[in-house]
C-alpha cells in the first residue's frame, strides 16, 4: 500500500508511494544494471543506516561511522571493511537493538535517500550518492563539534 508520510527518522518524503526503505530497495535494484553503482554498495547501505540509527547498538554505530569515514576519506575498500566487521562482530556480538529499545528521532537532513533515488533516473545515481554521503559526513562533523 503506497504511503504519503515522511520517514519518522530521516524525514525523507515518499516517492511515488515508496517510503525510504522501499526507495533503498529500488536503489539497490539499480545496482544490478550499473556496475559503478554496484561498486558503491557499501556507501549506499552505510548512508541509509547512518540516517536510521535507532535500530543499531551504540557500538555498531561507532564502528559504522569509522568505516564510513575510512571509506570516504582514506579509500579503504569495502572488502577491507567487511573483514574488519567480521572480526568485530564474530560470535554473539549484537548489531541491532531489541525492537522494544528502538527510539527513532526525527533529524533534519539536507539530503536523504529521496534525493538519490529519482524514479526512472538511474543515470547520475553514483554522483547523487556521493553528495548524500558527504552531507551525512558533514552533519556528523557539526554534531560532534
Amino acid at each position: 500500500m503506497p504511503t504519503t508520510e515522511t520517514c519518522a527518522e530521516c524525514g525523507a518524503p515518499p516517492i511515488e508511494g515508496f517510503n525510504c526503505w522501499e526507495q533503498l530497495g529500488a536503489l539497490i535494484a539499480w545496482e544490478y544494471n550499473d556496475p559503478a553503482l554496484h561498486a558503491q554498495h557499501f556507501l549506499v547501505v552505510a548512508s541509509y543506516n547512518l540516517q536510521h540509527p535507532a535500530q543499531f547498538t551504540e557500538m555498531a554505530l561507532e564502528q559504522l561511522w569509522m568505516a564510513f569515514n575510512d571509506y570516504l576519506n582514506h579509500g579503504v575498500s569495502a572488502a577491507e571493511l567487511r573483514q574488519r566487521a567480521a572480526k568485530t562482530y564474530a560470535g554473539a556480538t549484537r548489531v541491532l537493538r531489541p525492537e522494544a529499545e528502538r527510539r527513532p528521532q526525527l533529524r533534519c537532513w539536507a539530503m536523504t535517500i529521496a534525493d538519490v533515488y529519482l524514479p526512472e533516473q538511474p543515470a547520475g545515481a553514483v554522483e547523487r550518492l556521493w553528495g548524500w554521503a558527504r552531507v551525512i559526513q558533514a552533519n556528523q562533523a557539526v554534531t560532534q563539534a
